[in-house]
């Protein structure tokens, strides 16, 4: 039986000795990377977090129907003008409006800008933007948003036929042994052979040629990534790997042992995924030999550790906090509800004990701040804590002045231990998850269901209050973006 992600990572790893994973492929492109990362995902939403519901499809009417015509000529009109004007660049940054914070009066990518303002290669560097387009972003100039030019070509290219062999052995074997488990029902439906044929031949393929015509225009020596894992972002990373181009993913949050997307990639083929990324950029040793231990075993792949560049730079920087002393609490979205990020032990030492409580929002829960609000006062604790700084300020500020950090299993732990303040975790899978930072004895393990938790917690606190914070750089002395 699957309880909990380690159950996760053994069960799949158990399916690629199993069944021939690297047999499944359109033309050259094995397609077991993306079916990997959305069984993993599918199992940690379906364990850990209560169904989604899906959004009603209503009928359109008439004129909603004609507007919608014109956004598609729109949209194919605006792929021909966009083409036109690709610029030739060195380096391409894959992010979100997610990865961005609020600095300088705008919104500053606490990743990359920071890594091209070190290295000085704005004129060199452009910006593929997906998700949220936000309109104040920091390096505006740079940013090329290529959802709606992706539309417009995928549109002009709908009915066109591709000469792709698909290649699915034994997949149905695959979905036959899932489905003697009832877990995997909706999984087995939404990733039917008739499905994964629709989806490689109408969906996948369609965006690599439109990402191979965009490299081929703008020739970058580098292709550095946030998060490769989406949809069109396979589709870019495998564009740029045909292309010989490299491509890098910076670490963005935890990389551990059972996150399937970073780990265990054992049955790695000789000629590699195209897939995934060939290179990774990490924070910490600990993040870097999860990925060694894999990559190790071909040459094609390599990993190194440069620091969190958003860390590096506040540490870098002589700046004072108006708060200190605080415990910074970390919260994070799906798939924890608020009861659960709140539990009766946390409020009640909240209320019973005279310690600051700044608590910061993951940026994906922004939206919820009011009901985060309403659930305080409800408890009689929102007066005791702050939310707004918590959330607003840089979390290197924060983590600068802080006496202790507590979260469920956010990556900010490893943030955290970079100025060597103590972490304690609300979650099992946190322990799964950090275990080189927890061996380091820079964090533990707290159940908030035990009769003596806010014990243990307040001896936490005493032992850590007004230690000296870490401020040395760990960032890397190489040029990263030499040609």
């Amino acid at each position: 039986m699957i309880k909990n992600r380690v159950d996760i990572k053994d069960f799949i790893l158990k399916i690629e000795d199993d069944f021939p994973v690297n047999q499944w492929k359109i033309g050259t492109i094995h397609l077991w990377p993306y079916l990997r990362i959305k069984l993993f995902f599918y199992l940690i939403n379906t364990l850990e977090q209560k169904e989604v519901r899906a959004k009603a499809i209503k009928s359109k009417s008439a004129i909603e129907q004609l507007k919608s015509t014109f956004r598609k000529i729109r949209a194919i009109y605006r792929y021909f003008k966009w083409m036109r004007t690709l610029p030739k660049k060195d380096f391409i940054f894959v992010g979100a409006d997610a990865h961005r914070v609020d600095y300088k009066n705008a919104r500053f990518n606490r990743f990359f800008d920071t890594l091209i303002e070190r290295n000085e290669i704005e004129k060199s560097s452009v910006y593929f933007e997906y998700g949220y387009d936000s309109k104040k972003q920091h390096n505006k100039d740079l940013i090329l948003s290529f959802s709606e030019a992706l539309k417009g070509y995928l549109l002009l290219k709908k009915n066109r036929p591709y000469s792709q062999k698909v290649t699915l052995n034994q997949y149905n074997s695959f979905l036959h042994y899932l489905k003697e488990d009832k877990l995997f029902e909706k999984f087995v439906k939404v990733y039917s052979q008739e499905n994964v044929l629709k989806w490689a031949n109408k969906e996948f393929y369609p965006r690599v040629l439109f990402f191979n015509k965009v490299l081929k225009v703008i020739k970058p020596k580098k292709v550095l990534i946030l998060c490769y894992y989406l949809e069109d972002i396979f589709a870019l990373t495998t564009a740029a790997n045909q292309l010989k181009i490299d491509t890098i993913e910076m670490q963005h949050g935890p990389q551990s042992d059972v996150h399937l997307a970073y780990s265990n990639w054992i049955s790695l083929p000789e000629t590699g995924y195209d897939m995934i990324p060939k290179h990774y950029w990490c924070w910490d040793v600990g993040s870097e030999n999860v990925i060694r231990e894999w990559s190790k075993k071909n040459s094609d792949y390599s990993v190194k550790v440069i620091g969190n560049p958003w860390i590096e730079y506040w540490k870098a920087k002589e700046v004072n906090y108006k708060h200190k002393n605080y415990i910074l609490y970390s919260l994070q979205p799906n798939p924890l509800t608020i009861i659960q990020l709140f539990p009766e032990s946390v409020l009640s030492f909240i209320k019973n004990n005279p310690y600051k409580w700044f608590v910061r929002l993951h940026p994906r829960q922004l939206n919820e701040i009011d009901k985060i609000k309403s659930f305080l006062a409800s408890k009689g604790v929102l007066d005791l804590v702050n939310l707004d700084d918590a959330t607003s300020d840089p979390l290197p500020l924060l983590l600068s002045k802080a006496t202790l950090h507590v979260t469920h299993f956010s990556g900010t732990i490893i943030e955290a231990s970079f100025f060597d303040v103590y972490t304690v975790l609300l979650n099992e899978i946190g322990v799964f998850s950090f275990q080189s930072i927890i061996s380091s004895q820079k964090a533990v393990y707290l159940n908030p269901d035990d009769i003596d938790f806010e014990q243990k917690l307040y001896t936490i606190i005493q032992k850590n209050n007004n230690l000296p914070k870490n401020t040395t750089l760990i960032s890397s002395q190489e040029n990263l973006f030499e040609l």
